[in-house]
């Protein structure tokens, strides 16, 4: 590969790279070529990438990008999972498509411009999305009203419901 070539795919990269909020390095040892394919395939109907590249390549377009960190996670057999907009919906994609590919190990991720030890990862997929973020804040917001309005009614209830008990106890004596 000449210098263009290197140039072109570490721009080309770089593109994808610079656009993905949630980025994972993964080791891919062991992995048979249909299973890579099979999780490409995967990958890419929820809008991910996975992209294999030399690490000197990676590391360039990282550093082009402004992705520091991830250097030391470079070695050996690397593949790089890119996410779609959402960083959180891909992050749960991701743990489930790995779940039965006991072969491809992440090594580390890269997310909200910070680096990710491997177990982070998997936190980062147990994080609320963001409309149940967005559920929880309305309930919220919700709330405080609800109780006042309950407060509000609260005296008038109470007063309807004396004088039902005291309608109750006047029929019994009658009665």
């Amino acid at each position: 590969m000449n210098r263009t070539e290197k140039a072109a795919v570490i721009e080309s990269f770089g593109q994808y790279a610079s656009a993905a909020p949630f980025i994972v390095v993964t080791e891919f040892r062991g992995t048979t070529v249909a299973e890579i394919n099979q999780f490409r395939r995967d990958l890419e109907k929820n809008g991910m990438r996975f992209k294999v590249l030399k690490n000197t390549l990676a590391r360039r377009a990282f550093g082009q990008i402004g992705v520091s960190g991830l250097d030391g996670h470079l070695k050996g057999m690397t593949g790089i999972v890119l996410s779609s907009a959402d960083g959180n919906k891909s992050a749960k994609v991701l743990r489930d498509l790995l779940a039965p590919l006991k072969t491809v190990q992440v090594r580390a991720g890269y997310f909200d411009g910070g680096v990710l030890e491997s177990n982070a990862v998997t936190f980062v997929a147990e994080l609320p999305g963001r409309d149940d973020l967005l559920s929880m804040l309305l309930a919220t917001l919700q709330e405080g009203p609800r109780q006042l309005v309950s407060v509000v009614q609260a005296p008038g209830r109470d007063l309807v419901q004396l004088l039902k008990n005291y309608e109750n106890k006047l029929a019994e004596a009658a009665g």
